[in-house]
């Protein structure tokens, strides 16, 4: 096998809740880094926690307290994409893994978010729990201050640092780090428009990214900059900055190649029943003519429901004449609507999980303006830019 694809591979070391749990082979190096990191640091300087100054560490103690802590990091970073997989559970979205990787990790979801306030949440949800684990891990070194147990607040507390650190460096408002999703749902509340969303939180995720990157040099480079490993601090710096960079360009481009991917594009004009519509009327008049299986219902431009032909197979045949379509077909509800101007990548995962394979299209008026069914989309032309 070759080298480099040697380490593009993963590794399943377990399953929770039933989500397999991966990690990349380059993060060994990083975990490796890391503990070689913390020693040398315990080894050679003291450390200030609160009032209590803690002395160097011998060799062995040091090397055992960076394994300690950074096994305590990493288990942190698993915590916190596995909150970010349960909240999305919750929102009722599969999980297709989660993965440990060296610049943190990812917990890869099956289809996106239907709305902004599952976004929010999600995203949300995994700075909340490195914050929760920052407390618990003070309150451990506080505990253990007071027993004066000196190994342990070193681990706990730099545990509690590294959590902080990764709450509020997730918090920045640049795709993809949870700030960048958390602004991506505010801007698509705002708008209605994910695409648009999207695209712009992957522009201030480029800036972030940039600005690591400038952050890193000024750090190789200021003489007088006192950091214990300058140069691996800058380093790293400008790697997550690239990392940062080359991950929020591809979403911008692909913002953009979706922009004339929307719902309007693919939508056809929809053929809607009225709610007094009996069933063998349908069947005799309508279905010889228009072979869908799924039909919006409404009166005067309003929704009132969606007709699924599959609801009609329960209903005996003798009482088609005097069931109008008011009485088997769906109610509205929010899996069934979508607005003209909807990426439809989107729209074609609501529709693989609302159960009728079909999407009203709605406007900001509330008016039928077209209909979506999986498997009879039409494309327009893709628009070129200028």
């Amino acid at each position: 096998m070759p080298f480099p694809e040697f380490f593009k591979r993963q590794l399943t070391i377990a399953r929770v809740y039933s989500i397999p749990v991966r990690i990349d082979y380059r993060w060994f190096a990083v975990f490796a880094l890391s503990v070689w990191l913390i020693a040398s640091n315990l080894h050679t300087h003291a450390i200030q926690v609160g009032n209590v100054n803690l002395p160097p560490h011998s060799q062995v103690t040091a090397w055992l307290l960076g394994l300690l802590t950074t096994a305590g990091l990493f288990l942190s970073v698993f915590g916190h994409e596995l909150s970010h997989a349960l909240m999305a559970r919750a929102e009722g979205i599969e999980i297709e893994e989660i993965v440990l990787h060296p610049f943190g990790g990812l917990a890869r979801l099956k289809t996106e978010p239907q709305n902004p306030r599952a976004e929010f949440r999600i995203a949300f949800a995994g700075p909340a729990s490195s914050f929760v684990f920052a407390l618990l891990a003070f309150a451990g070194a506080k505990i253990a201050a007071l027993g004066n147990y000196e190994a342990t607040v070193v681990v706990f507390f730099l545990i509690g640092s590294g959590n902080l650190l990764l709450a509020l460096f997730n918090l920045f408002p640049g795709y993809p780090l949870d700030g960048g999703r958390v602004l991506r749902a505010l801007l698509w509340r705002r708008t209605g428009d994910i695409v648009d969303a999207t695209r712009k939180s992957g522009i201030c995720g480029i800036l972030i990214g940039g600005v690591l990157i400038l952050f890193g040099v000024y750090i190789i480079v200021a003489p007088n900059w006192r950091a214990a490993q300058p140069y691996f601090m800058g380093g790293w710096s400008i790697l997550v900055g690239l990392f940062l960079v080359d991950t929020a360009s591809k979403v911008v481009k692909s913002a953009r190649d979706l922009r004339v991917a929307t719902v309007a594009d693919a939508m056809s004009q929809p053929l809607a029943l009225e709610p007094t519509l009996t069933v063998t009327k349908l069947v005799d008049d309508f279905l010889p003519l228009h072979r869908q299986t799924t039909f919006p219902v409404a009166v005067n431009g309003r929704l009132h429901g969606i007709l699924s032909l599959a609801d009609l197979k329960a209903l005996p045949r003798e009482r088609w004449p005097t069931t109008r379509i008011l009485t088997v077909m769906r109610p509205v509800e929010a899996a069934f609507i979508v607005a003209p101007n909807v990426a439809l990548a989107y729209a074609q995962a609501i529709m693989k999980q609302n159960g009728v394979g079909s999407l009203a299209v709605v406007d900001a008026q509330g008016l039928l303006v077209g209909f979506l069914q999986s498997g009879r989309i039409r494309r327009q032309p893709k628009a070129k830019a200028s």
